[in-house]
């Protein structure tokens, strides 16, 4: 059922992966005077005289994101199959956890030759996402207790 509360937060936890996927995830100071590069999902783009160059080594972010977005609509219309619903919330939390470490890879290991990569809110949104599908997840099991309690009624 469309209307459960679950589906709505794994249609929040969408939303907020798709934003994320546009927003910027922080720029970076330079130690010299500089125009400060910018890092994305997708790149870091690193805006030159005549332009932007883009550095497509840091894709990862944006790929596993665009899994977590496929899955979490898939998980929305597997309402009738519960115990599959709650294993794709599962795999989406790790899919967000692995994307926090990919990014903490970047921030603390990565990004640190080229200077300090100070965060703004699309970096935060991973960690939001990945609490809408802990809330999904425990109404799913929710769903699916109340279930077999009627089962057992019967």
């Amino acid at each position: 059922m469309i209307q459960r509360k679950q589906t709505i937060y794994l249609l929040l936890a969408a939303i907020v992966s798709i934003v994320c996927l546009c927003l910027p995830l922080g720029s970076i100071t330079l130690e010299a005077m500089g125009i400060e590069p910018v890092l994305y999902n997708l790149a870091l783009a690193q805006p030159l005289n005549n332009g932007v160059q883009y550095d497509y080594s840091y894709a990862p972010l944006f790929g596993v994101l665009v899994l977590t977005i496929i899955l979490e609509v898939v998980a929305i219309f597997m309402y009738k199959n519960r115990p599959r619903q709650s294993r794709i919330c599962t795999l989406n939390i790790a899919l967000l956890l692995v994307w926090m470490g990919i990014f903490l890879y970047y921030k603390y290991i990565s990004l640190v030759p080229i200077g300090v990569l100070e965060q703004t809110v699309g970096s935060y949104l991973p960690f939001v996402a990945a609490v809408l599908n802990y809330l999904a997840f425990k109404g799913i099991r929710a769903d699916e207790r109340l279930v077999r309690a009627a089962d057992r009624i019967r």
